[in-house]
């Protein structure tokens, strides 16, 4: 069919392009996918977590659980567990370490932590590179599908890569091998979360966030870093101070019985 200035021509796609190239591109993205994953996996090194941290966070839910809900527990009660939280926040003011600064708080400062960052990065980087290269060599210049939709001129630049030579006279829903690579890469990701499972290591936008927050970790200094425990178990001792003392289950069974308030007796 032509046009004002150019003349868009229809291509006749033959089908063993279909069965050797475009869903052997599929095929090995997915096993590529599943490779990474497990390569992730054995790479991963889990670090357990410091006992005293467990347990100065545990500590500080049950203080809040205990200002949040201590009026439902009788004033004796709550009065005891007000008291030993106190004294038990008190003696780890006492004994704090001073507070880190911004250079040793900043996690990206830590090698154990950019090594596994360079992890991450080997195995999203390599595959990539092998597969661009692999299919830059074999399969070059091929036309793979032609959607049947149409499509603005805009997307020609996405979909016809590698063909820049042909897109003046090739329909903008032609679509070459390397734009079919790319959107096969961040088209499986949901196939991948169903097999792999969510958070899985061939997720690639996982990766690209943890890249970026390396990043803004790096130029935010210690910002995001460790926190300064004594400044937190001062603030919790003090609104755990200011907890009200009123009872809210106080002559219960009488205003369930007459639906309203009942007076406090002397």
């Amino acid at each position: 069919r032509s046009k004002k200035k150019n003349v868009m021509h229809d291509l006749i796609l033959d089908p063993q392009i279909r069965n050797w190239v475009l869903v052997p591109i599929v095929l090995i993205l997915f096993l590529i996918a599943i490779l990474r994953h497990n390569i992730s996996l054995f790479l991963r090194s889990e670090r357990p977590t410091p006992l005293s941290a467990i347990r100065d966070r545990q500590l500080l839910i049950r203080s809040t659980r205990l200002r949040t809900n201590g009026s439902y527990l009788p004033p004796s009660s709550a009065s005891s567990r007000q008291a030993h939280y106190l004294s038990t926040l008190t003696e780890l003011i006492e004994t704090a370490p001073p507070a880190p600064d911004a250079l040793s708080a900043n996690p990206m400062m830590d090698p154990s932590n950019m090594i596994e960052m360079m992890k991450g990065n080997v195995t999203m980087v390599v595959p990539q590179l092998l597969m661009m290269a692999w299919i830059s060599y074999f399969f070059s210049g091929f036309i793979l599908v032609k959607l049947p939709f149409p499509l603005s001129l805009q997307f020609r630049g996405m979909l016809q890569r590698g063909v820049e030579a042909l897109s003046g006279s090739l329909d903008v829903t032609y679509v070459s091998t390397l734009s079919w690579y790319f959107l096969t890469l961040f088209g499986l990701q949901g196939i991948n979360s169903l097999v792999l499972g969510e958070g899985n290591g061939a997720d690639e936008t996982r990766l690209m966030q943890q890249q970026m927050n390396m990043q803004m970790g790096m130029m935010g200094g210690g910002m995001g870093g460790a926190q300064d425990m004594k400044k937190v178990w001062s603030v919790e001792k003090e609104n755990l101070e200011l907890m009200a003392g009123k009872w809210a289950l106080r002559d219960v069974e009488r205003r369930l019985v007459y639906g309203k308030k009942v007076k406090k007796n002397k």
